[in-house]
Formats: structure tokens, C-alpha cells, sequence
């Protein structure tokens, strides 16, 4: 395997990343984003949308951190494919965050990434949107309203888009 050494240092990276998230520093995790990257999270809530660029993905983690201030993000298993030029990267994940009143919010996901020497020019990520939706409920109810905001980008329609099957 040629590039076993690089795939190694891919999966420490991501999990680096996501400890930084966890410690509040999402701004650390949108520098390392290409500045015509496309970031996705799926559903139609105040964190849904497709977006476009590095700030727009900074103003995403901005937002996340507002509404889940000690939000932790744990890889459960990352799986690493592809030359430095066109790297895939496929991650299970867990979430955890204290909602108003003591709860807990949990949720799992899945996240597909493709790095190009060493940028990231594509992140999608799926949570299951309907523990999600509940967790922004609670959050709004309790005064934070911005849990009750559109999307910051638009939300794509479901499906499959040819262009980014042939990649």
C-alpha cells in the first residue's frame, strides 16, 4: 500500500479536527477548507444548507458553536482512500451537547470529505436531522432563537447529481 504512511496522517488529522471543534474552535477546522470548497449538512434547519467558500463555512461553525456551546464531536471510524490530489474520507461520528434545562443531545452521523493537497474541497455531513430538529426546538424554546433561523445556504433537493458522481 503506497500510500498507507499519508492515509495514517489523514485519519490523525481528521481526528485532531474534530477534537478542535470539540474544544470550541471551529475557525481552526474553516481554515483548513479550500477557499471555493462546498460544504453540505443535510436537512432544512438553522444548520442545513449548502455552502460555498471558507467564510461561509466559518460563519457555519460560528453558528453551531452559539447553539451548542460544549458540543463534542467523537470519530468512531475513519476510513481514508485516495492519492494526496484526490482523497476520500469517510467518517462515522458521535455528537453530544447539554440542551436547556439539563438534557443531553446525542445523535450519530456520517460524513463524506474530499481533500486535495491537503484542503478540503468538499464536506457533507448527515445526522439524523430528527433528533437534530428536536435539539433546536429546545434550544429555541429556551430564548436562543437563532436555533429557529433558515439555513445559512440554500438547502439542495434530494437526489443524486450526476456532475458529482463522476468525481
Amino acid at each position: 500500500m503506497f500510500f498507507a504512511p499519508y492515509h495514517a496522517v489523514v485519519r490523525a488529522n481528521v481526528k485532531r479536527t474534530f477534537a478542535e471543534i470539540s474544544r470550541g474552535r471551529g475557525a481552526n477546522a474553516a481554515a483548513k477548507f479550500a477557499e471555493n470548497a462546498t460544504f453540505q449538512f443535510s436537512g432544512s434547519h438553522a444548520m442545513g444548507g449548502e455552502l460555498h467558500g471558507r467564510e461561509a463555512v466559518a460563519q457555519w461553525f460560528a453558528r453551531v458553536s452559539r447553539l451548542f456551546p460544549d458540543l463534542r464531536v467523537t470519530p468512531l471510524q475513519i476510513v481514508v482512500n485516495g492519492p494526496p490530489w484526490r482523497t476520500t474520507v469517510a467518517t462515522r461520528f458521535r455528537v453530544t451537547a447539554s440542551l436547556p434545562g439539563g438534557a443531553a443531545y446525542r445523535n450519530e452521523g456520517m460524513q463524506y470529505l474530499r481533500i486535495a493537497w491537503g484542503h478540503i474541497v468538499e464536506d457533507r455531513l448527515y445526522e439524523d436531522t430528527d433528533v437534530l430538529k428536536d435539539a433546536l426546538r429546545a434550544i429555541d424554546a429556551s430564548g436562543t432563537h437563532e436555533a429557529a433561523a433558515s439555513a445559512l445556504g440554500e438547502i439542495p433537493s434530494p437526489g443524486i447529481r450526476t456532475a458529482n458522481v463522476a468525481r
